[in-house]
């Protein structure tokens, strides 16, 4: 005996099947292609569930109307050479989705009261309990954040079948898989997000702002894993008598590659996933000039060029900002020259006996960034 498994999902509070909504085009594909194949299948289990979000009656109703959708769907693309007879597509509703909620949250989520929602989940109490609770963190902003970026995943009909042996001789009395089956395994790998996408990030560093210092970056990702991120930092302080000053421009650019897991099928990873969230490595390279004075010691002015490596970490702050982390380390070159303010700092004498290059190896920049990402719909009318 050999087992298969799919997996259909649904939006929220609905029966039909859209093969639009996350990999389900690919998944239908799969399941036309397997029927086709398969002309001696024995048998059809269905697994339905709702996502645990709502009324509890309402989620039963769902999972088994949504069983109903599935078997209708199977039904309709059966070929005509299959020996499967309807009455052995079984239907198995299973209600409320809270195996698969506790799984993909365990791996995808990653807020900062991720241990909290943890603790909830695997308290000993009522499901309508862990609800309530999960309900009154942060607000509240926390069970919507599941609910917009989890729950889809949960909300699912999934389905094994059994070949027949071709041997008649070796045909078991009563089918049985070759290995056990958990449907809630399933929901544990992370799937496309629906509803909106991050097109473009403005980003700020927070360490600079509270220095005073003007600077900015925008970010704009490629697909799930990869991004080009171009910065720009102009700290620009002068005293009044010209005795003290730090000048400072720079812009440069980095390339980033962020850790998403690869357990998805190759045609679902071309939908984009939570862009610029979870850990990142980058390669960056900038270049700019200064002006440093401190009365009449330490005076320099020169450029500077810098390549290195960062790696970072984003997670999201707020229902519309992120924050991210990052720590960056490479080489830097400078080139510099020295000079003295005349009596009235009004000119500046080079003195060309003390110019040189610097070069230095080491940490070269950390930030602190707040992050607004700039969001489209996936969909038109956006989630549904």
């Amino acid at each position: 005996m050999i087992q298969e498994s799919f997996a259909l999902y649904y939006w929220r509070d609905r029966i039909d099947l859209d093969e639009n909504y996350l990999d389900n085009g690919w998944q239908m594909k799969r399941i036309c292609d397997y029927l086709a194949r398969s002309p001696r299948i024995d048998s059809i289990t269905i697994y339905a569930y709702a996502s645990p979000e709502g009324a509890y009656r309402r989620n039963v109703w769902l999972s088994q109307r949504r069983a109903e959708a599935a078997k209708g769907y199977i039904l309709a693309h059966m070929p005509d050479s299959s020996a499967l007879d309807p009455k052995n597509i079984l239907l198995r509703p299973m209600e409320e989705n809270w195996a698969g909620l506790e799984a993909e949250l365990q791996a995808n989520y990653h807020r900062h009261d991720r241990e909290k929602v943890l603790a909830i989940l695997h308290a000993p109490v009522g499901n309508d309990t862990k609800k309530w609770r999960l309900e009154q963190l942060d607000g509240g902003y926390t069970y919507k954040y599941i609910i917009r970026r989890h729950m889809p995943r949960l909300r699912l009909a999934t389905w094994i079948c059994v070949w027949q042996a071709p041997d008649p001789d070796l045909i078991d009395p009563q089918p049985r898989f070759t290995t056990p089956f958990r449907p809630e395994t399933l929901t544990a790998v992370p799937l496309p997000e629906p509803g909106k996408r991050t097109i473009v990030a403005l980003k700020t560093n927070l360490l600079y702002d509270a220095a005073t210092a003007v600077n900015f970056a925008v970010e704009v990702p490629f697909n799930e894993k990869f991004s080009l991120l171009y910065e720009h930092h102009c700290p620009w302080w002068l005293s009044d008598n010209n005795k003290y000053c730090l000048q400072f421009l720079s812009f440069g650019g980095e390339f980033r590659w962020w850790f998403i897991p690869e357990t998805r099928p190759a045609s679902a990873r071309r939908v984009q996933r939570d862009a610029l969230m979870g850990q990142f490595l980058g390669l960056y390279g900038m270049g700019g000039k200064f002006d440093l004075q401190f009365d009449r010691t330490g005076c320099y002015q020169g450029e500077f060029f810098s390549v290195g490596l960062t790696y970072g970490y984003a997670m999201p702050l707020s229902k519309r900002l992120n924050i991210e982390f990052s720590i960056s380390a490479g080489y830097a070159r400078i080139p510099h020259r020295h000079y003295n303010p005349t009596d009235d700092y009004e000119l500046l004498i080079r003195d060309r006996a003390k110019s040189g290059t610097w070069h230095y190896f080491g940490p070269t920049k950390v930030e602190v960034s707040l992050v607004l990402p700039l969001l489209i719909n996936k969909k038109k009318g956006g989630l549904r």
